[in-house]
């Protein structure tokens, strides 16, 4: 990177040691990867090229995670396609972002609050999977999840067939029932 930003400002190692008031050697150095500047004197050796310097902090994910505010915009236009099924697999693969993520980024994945998506039951889902997960991981619980919108009635059971109502309300989580969503657990425990 040092090497590109010296030689697209046309200076020769020499040129940028004196305007960074450092060894042309050092520069060298630097640019075969020899010695690692810490990040102030990469500041300086960069601003001696005319760049700048921005250092970014974000919470390590899990690459392709979507948080369950980004989930809730894909999952409004499921719905609009008709395709329920789609937006309950968002809501599934949601579990293997949460837990492949740090524990910031875990809590940044639930943090911001979901807009509406336009149905109810997928409203008060976003707000059970943030409280389940939230406590899986031992991290606080968003407020936004207690908003009058989050909860369902009546009971809305995640199930393809009426048979399996009684399993699914045997083996639903607690939160999960609280919001009026029933769902076997088992659908966030995949392998």
């Amino acid at each position: 990177m040092l090497r590109d930003a010296r030689r697209s400002a046309a200076l020769t190692q020499a040129d940028l040691a004196r305007r960074a008031s450092t060894a042309q050697s050092a520069v060298a150095a630097y640019e075969t990867g020899a010695r690692t500047p810490n990040l102030e004197t990469f500041r300086r050796l960069l601003r001696a090229c005319d760049y700048e310097v921005e250092v970014t902090a974000r919470p390590r994910m899990r690459r392709g995670a979507s948080s369950l505010a980004d989930l809730a915009t894909s999952i409004s236009h499921d719905l609009e396609a008709d395709d329920e099924e789609s937006a309950l697999r968002l809501i599934f693969g949601f579990a293997d972002d949460f837990r492949g993520s740090s524990r910031p980024g875990q809590i940044a994945l639930i943090a911001a609050e979901p807009t509406p998506t336009g149905d109810p039951r997928f409203d008060a889902v976003l707000a059970a999977t943030a409280e389940f997960f939230a406590a899986e991981a031992g991290i606080g619980t968003p407020d936004w999840v207690n908003g009058h919108t989050r909860f369902v009635e009546p009971l809305w059971f995640i199930a393809s067939r009426p048979a399996f109502h009684a399993y699914t309300l045997a083996h639903t989580p607690a939160v999960f029932v609280r919001h009026g969503v029933m769902v076997a657990r088992e659908v966030f425990d995949r392998v």
